[in-house]
């Protein structure tokens, strides 16, 4: 049995033993890592920040992502066709074509560094963070928030209007696809989010209530000793 750090005999035998180590390391569990992060971390903010950045780290993430990654691919079709078809507020559409293209470019530089995660070693990656994706990507994060609330404030300020267009008030309508998809995109954006913020919690919370429990349960059995 090759031991880690032992000098390898032949390539056969070096492959094995780099194979096995990955194996072994994608093997541990989510909630182990978690239950480690909060041993390691200094305050709670800290263990929550860890935590969710170990949720968002799984494949069941990435898979849930890439599911997403439809929505906005549909939301730049529909835009471009449908520039002119919305005299109800001529921003609509732009919202859509828009919001559709930041929002492809921000789920693909998540996918892509959970990717690298993967296959990148730990060492190699810490050095990623100084890179200058790490700017691209909060500057995406801070464009898609700013044009999330765009798109409430120019979503919101209309009822459902008309679908099309009457001789009594030909402004007011805006072509249906367009409109809906909007409201869709806003809607799915607070689900996401608020499912988010609801796993993370309950994993906090959990992993939290757990450690308390076990520690007093060590304090008791050290006062029976």
């Amino acid at each position: 049995m090759v031991k880690y750090g032992d000098e390898p005999t032949n390539t056969f035998q070096s492959r094995w033993s780099v194979s096995e180590i990955k194996e072994r390391q994608t093997n541990i569990s989510v909630f182990s890592r978690i239950c480690e992060e909060y041993t390691d971390a200094e305050h709670f903010c800290e263990f929550t920040r860890k935590t969710t950045s170990i949720l968002l780290q799984t494949k069941t993430a990435s898979f849930v992502f890439a599911v997403s990654l439809i929505l906005p691919l549909i939301m730049i079709g529909v835009g471009i066709s449908n520039l002119e078809e919305c005299p109800l507020n001529r921003n609509i559409p732009v919202f859509v074509l828009v919001g559709g293209a930041i929002a492809s470019l921000k789920l693909l530089q998540v996918l892509w560094k959970q990717y690298n995660r993967r296959r990148v070693p730990a060492e190699e990656e810490a050095t990623d963070t100084h890179s200058g994706s790490t700017f691209m990507d909060v500057l995406t994060t801070l464009f898609l928030i700013v044009w999330f609330i765009y798109g409430n404030h120019i979503i919101y300020r209309y009822r459902m209007p008309r679908f099309e267009q009457t001789t009594e008030d030909p402004e007011h309508w805006c072509t249906k696809n367009v409109y809906l998809l909007t409201m869709i995109s806003v809607a799915y954006t607070y689900a996401l989010v608020t499912l988010i913020i609801l796993i993370v919690l309950i994993v906090v919370c959990t992993v939290h209530i757990q450690n308390r429990r076990r520690a007093v349960q060590e304090t008791d059995d050290v006062e029976c000793t």
